[in-house]
């Protein structure tokens, strides 16, 4: 007899914070890429970036506004930082790799992406932790997905 299996299905948190995990390797792709290569790991930089900001404006804010007193606060600001990141990567982007000064223009981008990125995980993440229900976490992920497969086509 074969032994049960479960399946574990990420929930919200787990979701995004793979992809922070991804967007840090592709900021480490552009930054170490000869500047005739860069053009390629940008591109994929730009399109993560913008498909992880749509996936939270969409789900993962609306929940930690409403989690808890202060979740409104903290999701306005984790919102805003995101969207300043995102609009700063998306004109760099048009600038573009051949600008004599894009690496030191990146690695302000990349620093502002990282730090933002910390900023969620230490400050919005455990709200939607601590009052979202888990089976409603498992629910936002796969809204999400859905959101990005509509975005997509």
């Amino acid at each position: 007899m074969k032994a049960f299996q479960a399946v574990i299905s990420l929930d919200i948190v787990d979701v995004l914070h793979r992809e922070h995990e991804q967007i840090r390797r592709l900021c480490t792709d552009v930054r170490m890429a000869p500047r005739d290569r860069k053009k390629h790991p940008l591109a994929a930089l730009q399109q993560a970036v913008h498909l992880h900001q749509l996936g939270e404006l969409t789900i993962a804010h609306p929940a930690a506004r409403n989690s808890s007193p202060n979740g409104d606060t903290i999701a306005r600001a984790c919102q805003s930082e995101g969207e300043r990141v995102e609009r700063s990567l998306t004109e760099l982007g048009r600038l573009g790799v051949e600008q004599p000064d894009f690496d030191a223009k990146f690695a302000t981008l990349s620093g502002a992406l990282l730090d933002h990125a910390a900023h969620q995980e230490r400050d919005e993440f455990p709200l939607l932790c601590r009052y979202v229900p888990a089976q409603r976490l498992h629910m936002m992920a796969s809204a999400m997905q859905d959101v990005r497969v509509m975005a997509i086509d």
